[in-house]
């Protein structure tokens, strides 16, 4: 690690630490190396990176967005590959139904990052008075 490279690192670990405490944050992009995704992965990333703390969006809205309406699974896909998932909150993409799909870290620690940012849900586990992004 580069000396310059400290300050960049511990400036990331405030925001995350603040996030962990329930604060409001975007995490800086600065540290991504974009070369590990493809164009796609990174429209799709990029994509996520706006949605805001508390709403969640779904694998087809995200498609559409990116002007790719039948992309729901190639999207979700492309979550699933996130290479930077501390910075890019890809627990913030769910099925259309309000249920979970799919998780790196395992769908119980997506619901405990959603739960984080105010989200609950039903006794079947799908997200309630959801505001999708």
């Amino acid at each position: 690690m580069k000396k310059h490279d400290c300050p960049r690192i511990m400036r990331v670990l405030k925001k995350i630490r603040a996030y962990l405490d329930g604060r409001t944050i975007r995490l800086p992009l600065d540290l991504v190396d974009w070369r590990r995704t493809g164009v796609f992965q990174k429209r799709v990333l990029l994509m996520e990176y706006r949605i805001p703390r508390g709403q969640v969006s779904t694998y087809g809205r995200l498609a559409k967005k990116l002007g790719n309406p039948g992309a729901a699974r190639a999207v979700g896909n492309a979550l699933a590959r996130n290479p930077f998932p501390l910075l890019i909150p890809c627990h913030r993409a769910v099925r259309s139904d309000g249920s979970l799909g799919g998780y790196r870290g395992g769908v119980k620690l997506k619901r405990k990052l959603l739960e984080m940012e105010r989200l609950r849900f039903d006794r079947k586990g799908r997200i309630v008075k959801v505001c999708f992004w």
